[in-house]
């Protein structure tokens, strides 16, 4: 797709460059900056037009989750121009397919409000369920958001993803009874909190009696 293409927008420029260049992919690149809005791609409609072909590529995981691909998405479907997705990698299915918890049913919450009392009053809403919680989180914010995950959920397990699919991929998981860690390592964060205290009490009961 990226070779056949007429234009790549990329979430950083360089990077993907550096990419297409060890492909050997001679397709035009051009970054997509976080600023820009749906206005600033009336340019694009003229590729459109055209009958041209345009990819958009992130630096890493599902582009459209976490970076400026949704205004893009936007533009196009306001215009009816096709959006078709090419699978990826994504930390949100690979963080839930080694939990080894039931996945349904699970609420993806994506990134949560910057205020601890917005996060808390949205976290607290899922308190009574029986279920799994997943959030995204950055480096600067993860400590933050563990410590606020073990006082909103006290008796849940908490499973943290660093880097999934990359190369420093890192994979934690902390009981109830164990203290938030200290997080030193840098990356991109996926969290998942399971809230099946039911099913938590049920086989540790089970594993007691063995």
């Amino acid at each position: 797709m990226l070779q056949e293409c007429s234009l790549i927008l990329a979430e950083n420029g360089a990077n993907s460059k550096k990419l297409a260049s060890s492909l050997k992919i001679e397709t035009p690149i051009k970054q997509l900056y976080a600023s820009t809005k749906e206005e600033d791609l009336d340019w694009l409609w003229k590729m459109f037009e055209e009958g041209k072909d345009v990819s958009y590529i992130s630096d890493a995981g599902t582009p459209g989750v976490s970076d400026p691909g949704a205004n893009l998405v936007r533009f196009c479907r306001k215009r009816n121009i096709p959006v078709s997705p090419i699978p990826g990698p994504s930390s949100l299915t690979a963080l839930l397919s080694v939990s080894g918890w039931q996945t349904n049913p699970a609420y993806f919450l994506g990134f949560l409000p910057d205020k601890n009392s917005q996060k808390k009053t949205l976290l607290q809403k899922f308190v009574p369920e029986e279920c799994l919680i997943v959030v995204f989180e950055s480096v600067h914010r993860i400590q933050n958001l563990l410590e606020l995950l073990r006082e909103v959920y006290p008796g849940a397990e908490i499973l943290v993803g660093r880097e999934l699919t990359k190369s420093y991929e890192e994979i934690t998981l902390i009981s109830p009874e164990e203290s938030i860690p200290k997080v030193t390592a840098k990356g991109e964060f996926s969290v998942i909190v399971n809230n099946r205290l039911k099913k938590i009490a049920k086989e540790r009961k089970a594993q007691a009696d063995i």
